[in-house]
């Protein structure tokens, strides 16, 4: 009876390999989206008022650019740009709400 017993115990203990491999992709699934979202950047209107520097990635249209803030934030600003900035500007924003409000070059 005891033998029994025993097996019965061992046979429990194993984890299948299966699970620790759906485990692992169901994590990595739940990731992806995260990075994928942190890399489209931040909502400009959770930015406070204020001046900052910032480095012009991408012009998108006349009226909105894509930037960098401090070596790490992303975001993308709406404002009025017409032909005046150029990827790879160095810029100083005003942001009021979301929007900027004002910019100079460097």
């Amino acid at each position: 009876m005891n033998d029994i017993d025993a097996k019965k115990e061992k046979s429990m203990n194993k984890r299948p390999t299966g699970r620790r491999i759906w485990s692992f992709a169901l994590t990595l699934a739940l990731m992806i989206p995260a990075r994928i979202a942190f890399a489209a950047g931040i909502d400009p209107s959770l930015i406070p008022d204020g001046s900052y520097p910032a480095h012009v990635d991408k012009v998108i249209d006349a009226s909105h650019i894509s930037v960098t803030m401090q070596g790490t934030i992303k975001a993308d600003l709406g404002g009025t740009f017409g032909d005046k900035v150029k990827a790879g500007d160095d810029i100083q924003i005003t942001l009021s709400s979301g929007k900027v409000t004002a910019f100079s070059k460097k």
